[in-house]
């Protein structure tokens, strides 16, 4: 039996199961499974089993489905609903149900969608014509005028203003003045009407590409341009008027048959899903053979719906995964409800193996601790908080558990905001970062080594021992440990590191880097401890590298990248500075916000009291907008850097030490019911 801590650090037990039941038990089974949701269904394996293709009734229920979902579409029935009590139907009187009520429903929906679309065919040529006509408003005398005839060529086109004294110019003297020729309009678009003899045409041609004149279609209408958009304007209002009352009788259609429309056409699409699982079975002439995967907590509900669904007369199994199978198991995570929120991020990652371990319990401390120190103050931990709890409408515009998670976050940057920042960059208890950013550092290099090696010593260590793959954390994962602890205490000792910043009265002894490092220098026992894990990590790392490597290149390269691997790790704790390089961040635009706010106050306050109390109010109100806009928009930005920020530390100063990830989530075959209950 697992106990409650490997519980929460391992994803759901699962269970392969396979149950026998009659073909008559078939449909009440499945519909019993679907209701409840406990088990993930799974193509059958066994090829003796014969296997059954899609029938009749899927593609009749889905052609149905399928007008249903047009319905509900075009009457928007889903905002008049509410879900509504049934029993479970059968195949064939949701058929008959659906059809009765298509009977009823079509002709009318056909009159409302026929109209429907002889009012938007209009409305769009309508439109078209507004949109030709408007180029001609500036002309003020009827649109016939302009038609060409079999004597006079007639053009209208746009030109630039640049082009038109050209363009104007160059058609006379082609033309030898025997032309008319107009422009209006205001603007860099000009509109130009040009008219000549019908034998003339081919010498205007040219010109008319050569300054590039966009020639206008005319429309087709006899009027003023005025007066013709004036009727095209009164024929929309028509049509809006007409769609208005199509639109009443679709609402009125609506709200009287909402209720049947929604449960039908949810309940055809439940019965789909249904038949169509029915193709994934294994079939003999009396029996079928259900495959999947069950929660090993489930099994006791999928034992109890098989014998109620078959009366007691059923085969069941389940089977734990096989080793070839682990990468098939569906993965449920199990946290309790603080630490299930923080799957957000792991998801985002990817969901881990089977066999790995679920790092969300480890990334709910580390993370808000992380992002705490990114933003680094009291104040904005405590408007965050209080605007994620708010459930004002862009609050809920974030995911649920991501609005849930920052809260918890929130609540860690009010506690380390008020050590380190203040409340609104004023009045931090143990150190401002902008005077002294020396115990910010050390606590952020300090962190990043312990982050290294929780993800070594703790998680890639606790993997090893689920998976029982002693050789690999003998031989990698702990050595891993014993350099990064090795390395870091004799490079501390070489620095000479103090941590009285942090109320501890230690100091590492103080040597230079080759006597720290040197086997067999004389030192103090804490220096030879460390030296003992540096070169027993590396000794035993570099023997596990020989033994794990799979051929000669790698028993040749494993070793030198054993050593090699010190200076990423230099590298991995050097990243974790970007804590405090944010924190500080935040600190430094907070200080110069109140900094401005008391530079103007203090420019002010001498001539306040020479000024009308009606002046003053408004002077210490733009006071407050800059301090309040200000405030809130440090909080923005470095909310947002914060959570990009520890979002990488995690995925690739942790993450990269032990995950692999590639999990697929659980899918449980279950009805989704919004308009109906069972």
């Amino acid at each position: 039996m697992r106990s409650h801590g490997e519980e929460m650090l391992r994803t759901a037990r699962m269970q392969k199961f396979r149950a026998v039941v009659s073909q008559r038990a078939r449909d009440a089974t499945v519909a019993r499974l679907h209701e409840v949701g406990v088990v993930q269904l799974k193509e059958i394996s066994e090829l003796e089993v014969a296997r059954k293709a899609l029938g009749e009734e899927v593609h009749e229920i889905s052609s149905l489905l399928i007008k249903f979902k047009e319905i509900q579409e075009f009457l928007k029935t889903k905002q008049y609903s509410r879900a509504v009590k049934v029993k479970d139907p059968t195949y064939e009187q949701i058929l008959k149900d659906t059809k009765k009520l298509l009977r009823k429903l079509e002709p009318k929906l056909n009159v409302l969608r026929t109209k429907n679309k002889e009012l938007g065919e209009k409305k769009q040529e309508l439109l078209a014509q507004k949109e030709v006509i408007e180029n001609f408003h500036e002309i003020k005398f009827p649109l016939k005028y302009l038609r060409s005839t079999d004597e006079i060529y007639v053009v209208v086109g746009q030109i630039t203003e640049e082009r038109l004294p050209g363009f104007s110019e160059s058609v006379r003297d082609a033309l030898a003045h025997k032309v008319f020729f107009a422009s209006v309009g205001k603007g860099k678009t000009r509109t130009v009407i040009v008219a000549c003899r019908a034998k003339d045409q081919l010498k205007l041609s040219p010109l008319l590409y050569r300054y590039e004149v966009g020639i206008l279609e005319l429309p087709p209408m006899a009027e003023v341009p005025r007066k013709a958009l004036k009727s095209i304007e009164k024929k929309l209002a028509e049509i809006e008027k007409v769609a208005a009352d199509v639109d009443r009788k679709a609402k009125k259609l609506a709200k009287t048959n909402a209720k049947k429309i929604n449960s039908l056409t949810e309940l055809l699409g439940i019965q789909k899903e249904r038949l169509e699982c029915g193709a994934i079975f294994g079939y003999t002439d009396a029996t079928v053979l259900i495959e999947g995967w069950v929660p090993t907590k489930e099994i006791g509900e999928l034992e109890t719906i098989l014998g109620k669904t078959t009366k007691r007369r059923y085969i069941f199994r389940t089977y734990d995964p096989q080793i070839a199978e682990i990468e098939k198991v569906p993965i449920e995570l199990e946290n309790p409800k603080v630490v299930k929120d923080f799957e957000f991020v792991t998801g985002m990652y990817g969901l881990p193996k089977y066999d790995e371990i679920d790092p969300t319990p480890f990334l709910s401390i580390t993370f808000a601790l992380f992002f705490a120190i990114c933003l680094s103050d009291a104040g904005y931990g405590l408007v965050l908080g209080l605007f994620m709890a708010s459930g004002i409408w862009f609050a809920k515009a974030f995911p649920r558990d991501l609005r849930r998670m920052m809260i918890v976050c929130a609540i860690f940057t009010v506690v380390m905001g008020a050590l380190l920042g203040g409340w609104f960059g004023k009045g931090p208890l143990w150190v401002d970062p902008i005077k002294n950013p020396i115990p910010i550092l050390k606590l952020a290099v300090f962190i990043g080594i312990f982050h290294i090696i929780l993800a070594f010593g703790a998680v890639a260590a606790l993997k090893d021992v689920f998976r029982k793959d002693w050789k690999n954390l003998i031989l990698n994962h702990i050595p891993r440990v014993l350099i990064v602890i090795g390395f870091f205490g004799l490079g501390f000792c070489a620095l000479g590191i103090g941590l009285r910043e942090f109320g501890i009265n230690f100091v590492f002894p103080k040597m230079n880097l080759f006597e720290a490092f040197n086997p067999f220098a004389p030192a103090a026992a804490i220096v030879v401890a460390f030296r003992i894990m540096l070169y027993v990590g590396l000794g035993v790392g570099m023997a596990g590298a020989v033994l794990m490597a799979r051929g000669l290149r790698e028993r040749l390269s494993g070793p030198i990248n054993v050593v090699y691997s010190i200076t990423g790790l230099v590298a991995d704790a050097a990243s974790y500075s970007r804590l405090m390089a944010l924190g500080i961040a935040t600190s430094i635009i907070a200080y110069a916000i109140n900094y401005i706010i008391g530079w103007l106050y203090g420019g002010l306050s001498p001539k306040l009291s020479a000024i009308s109390v009606v002046l003053v109010v408004p002077l210490l109100a733009v006071l407050a907008v800059v301090f309040i806009v200000g405030h809130c928009f440090n909080i923005f930005i470095n909310t947002l850097g914060g959570f990009i920020h520890t979002m990488r530390l995690h995925y690739v100063e942790f993450f990269g030490k032990f995950y692999e990830g590639g999990g697929e989530k659980f899918a449980p075959f279950k009805a989704k019911r919004m308009f109906t209950k069972v």
